[in-house]
């Protein structure tokens, strides 16, 4: 099974994956795939740097199963990186998420992090990677609809303290639904 996660930049979703990977280390059927990104990662992520050059190659070659663009940067999901069993779990765009329900039919599930817009902007403004203007932008973007054959929202306003443990739950009762 693929578990996609998304949601608007902000919610905490490379918390939630740290948390739940430093918990279910020892699930060899569960997967953190590493995305491949034009932006070298800061202390929240675990991702794989190329640049722009490098990332255009691969995407020549089809070594991406997905690979988007958003806020200047490019970002891939290799091939290789979904599993045959067990759970591969991929935080994307939401713009890929039909593409992806496409070539997994049935195997996909979307878990979408939200937050309130006030708890938001605040997260946006204590990470400071933006302006205000940027923050704006983010701000409407989060209010998207997402569209997908399995959904699953996720609320992250509280407390990683609380919010870690329940998203491990989550993707724990994923796993044992689809062995």
């Amino acid at each position: 099974m693929i578990v996609l996660l998304v949601g608007a930049s902000g919610t905490g979703k490379d918390s939630l994956l740290r948390a739940a990977r430093q918990h279910l280390v020892q699930h060899t059927d569960i997967v953190f795939v590493r995305r491949y990104i034009t932006r070298p990662p800061d202390n929240n992520e675990d991702n794989f740097y190329l640049d722009t050059r490098a990332f255009s190659c691969l995407r020549q070659q089809n070594f991406f199963l997905s690979h988007w663009q958003a806020h200047g940067n490019h970002y891939g999901i290799g091939h290789h990186q979904i599993q045959d069993h067990g759970l591969s779990i991929c935080s994307v765009s939401r713009t890929v998420i039909r593409d992806v329900e496409k070539l997994f039919p049935g195997r996909v599930t979307v878990i979408e992090v939200t937050l309130p817009a006030d708890i938001l902007r605040t997260r946006l403004h204590q990470r400071g990677r933006e302006d205000e203007a940027a923050i704006k932008k983010r701000l409407v973007r989060a209010e998207m609809h997402t569209t997908a054959s399995h959904l699953i929202r996720f609320d992250n306003s509280d407390p990683l303290e609380s919010t870690g443990p329940k998203f491990t739950r989550l993707l724990t009762l994923l796993n044992a639904q689809f062995r």
